[in-house]
Formats: structure tokens, sequence, C-alpha cells
């Protein structure tokens, strides 16, 4: 048996929910399985009831963005092809938790939403929003069943409001979401968030094997004693939750103490530019980058929240990793992000 019944209810529904916790002795689970469909009622109910409120909150949608998002889902729900598609998503995302459970194609239908979101207001990732809000049940499932707390699990989850509210950084205040396959990467279930990093499951691109991608949130300084602590709860945590990949490992892999990081960060430039000794540089250090690819899309986004179409030279240079980016971005040298691999 590979799969286990998530919980019944949907979010603010009044059901009483059943024990969380760890699956039986020498059972562990691939996936969550949800357990019946959720119909439109269903969601509109999830979205309405005396509950929603602090479901947003646990999810990070905070201040602006609960205020302007709350003031459309009457819209929405009386919207019957917004309804359907929001209801539609939340299937997707409910069967997509765990290790062999496909992903939510997200990105594929991105598209397809905005342009139904335009019948009731401007911008992008509505849809996707509420939909992700209705949807926690499977993941919440899989996160108990792998060890992860219950204020483990909604810290995860709570990415959602992190995401609009870069979002919103980077569209001008625009309420929204357009790191849309990322969030849902967060309901896969794959992914933790252990003190200053973030951490997911994936496959190696090479050969197949599970090892664990390293995600830096845009929550602060890059605290090398933080840093450090993180790293050492990722390599304690995923053996402990995860034994039948470490029983699965191919001879000589170091689940658990192999990562891998792609991203803007993953550059060299950064230690000659800002030092060996800065945090940034000190983080760049510890990995050896395996490869390169130009993104200056991607620097400028992460760097300066900016989004095509933006003119390099008029981005800001307040700091010396702005003025090292926003020149290589203006003077045409460009940004390469990169794939760093670390063995701990």
């Amino acid at each position: 048996m590979t799969r286990t019944d998530a919980l019944a209810s949907v979010p603010g529904r009044s059901e009483t929910p059943p024990v969380r916790g760890a699956l039986p002795d020498g059972y562990l689970s691939t996936g969550v399985a949800a357990t019946g469909a959720l119909t439109e009622d269903d969601v509109a109910r999830a979205l309405t009831d005396d509950g929603r409120d602090a479901l947003l909150e646990r999810l990070g949608i905070t201040d602006q963005d609960h205020e302007e998002l709350t003031a459309l889902i009457p819209r929405a729900l009386a919207a019957p092809e917004l309804l359907a598609a929001i209801t539609r998503t939340a299937h997707l995302l409910r069967a997509s938790a765990g290790l062999d459970a496909p992903a939510a194609p997200l990105a594929d239908l991105a598209a397809e939403h905005n342009a139904l979101q335009q019948q009731i207001a401007p911008g992008e990732g509505l849809i996707a929003i509420l939909a992700l809000v209705v949807s926690t049940d499977t993941v919440r499932t899989w996160h108990a069943q792998r060890r992860l707390s219950e204020a483990q699990s909604w810290h995860v989850l709570s990415d959602l409001g992190q995401q609009m509210r870069v979002h919103r950084a980077s569209s001008h205040g625009r309420l929204g979401l357009h790191q849309v396959p990322w969030t849902a990467m967060n309901w896969r279930g794959r992914l933790v968030h252990l003190g200053r990093l973030q951490f997911d499951l994936h496959r190696s691109a090479a050969d197949g094997r599970w090892i664990i991608g390293v995600h830096i949130p845009a929550t602060g300084p890059l605290d090398p004693a933080a840093v450090e602590a993180s790293f050492e709860a990722a390599s304690a945590y995923f053996p402990e939750a995860y034994p039948d990949l470490v029983a699965a490992a191919p001879a000589g892999a170091a689940f658990g103490r192999e990562f891998e990081c792609h991203s803007w960060l993953m550059n060299r430039v950064l230690v000659d530019s800002l030092g060996a000794d800065s945090n940034i540089g000190a983080f760049v250090d510890r990995f050896e980058i395996l490869e390169n690819s130009r993104d200056d899309d991607g620097a400028a986004f992460f760097v300066f929240s900016a989004r095509p179409p933006y003119d390099p030279a008029a981005l800001p240079r307040r700091s010396r990793l702005e003025r090292e980016v926003g020149g290589r971005l203006a003077d045409g040298r460009g940004w390469e992000s990169g794939r760093g691999h670390l063995v701990r």
C-alpha cells in the first residue's frame, strides 16, 4: 500500500478533524489521496465561512493583500467560470502531495486563468490564490506523516502570503501572484522551512536520485550562523523523516548531506566583489558551482524586484550588491545564475 486518505474536511468547515500523526511502524506512504472531491459549494463555503479570515492569516495573507482579496472573493464566487476554475485547480493541488504524486500544472493553466480573472479584476494569479487557500488538507496530512509539526506545516504554507507580497513589490503595488509554480511546490509537501533557509526534495536531473535543494527566502540577511544552523537542521530532518529515501539511495550517495542550489546567487562574482567574509560571499563560498547560464531577468527580479520591461540603467545603486549586479546589467556584461553543489 502506497497511498493513504487525507483529511476529508475542507478548511473552515466544522467537522472534527482526525488525529494527525505518524503512520504505523514500518509503513511509509509515498503520497496522499484526497478523500472525496470538493464541490463548488464546498469551495464557496470555505471562502465565506467564519473560519476564512483565520485561515488566510495562517497562510500569511495579511494587511492590504487580505483586504483586497476578501473584497474580490464574492465577485469570484458569483462568476461561474471562475468558480469552476478555482474548484478544478483545487482538485489538482489536493492530488499533488507526496513523492510519487504529479505536480499540479498551474504554469500551463496560467494564461487561461488570468484571462478569466479579467472578468472581475485586472492582474494575475487570483484563481491560483483561491485554489491554494481551499486545498491545504492533503499537504498538511503529508507533512504530519513526514514529521513536520503543526506550526512547521503552516509555516511552509504561509509562503503563499510571502509570494503575494513579492508580487506586489514587483507589480506596481497590485494584488496577485506570478510565482505560481513555486508556490504550488509548497503544496506538494516536499519543501520545508528550517530556520533561515528553505529546502526541497527533488530528483537529480543527472541520475534520478533524490537530493535536497536549497532556497533563500527574502526574509533578511544571510547570517552565517543562521545559515549553518539551517543546514544542520536539514541534515537531521531529512534522513529522519525520509528513511525510505535513505534506504533507496545509491551506494556512496549522501542523502541528507548532499545539497544543490539553483540560484542567481550561485555566481563567483559575488565572492570576488563582496568578499568571502560578507554574508552573501560566505554563502556562495560553501558551494562548488558546477555550471552557469545567462539570467539577467532573474537577477533583476531577485535583487531589484524588477520584472520586464525594465531599464537596467534606472535600477537603484544603494548597496555594493546593487552596484555590482546593476552595473553588469546596464553595461551589457549581464548576469549568470548557477547550479551549486555541496556535500557536508
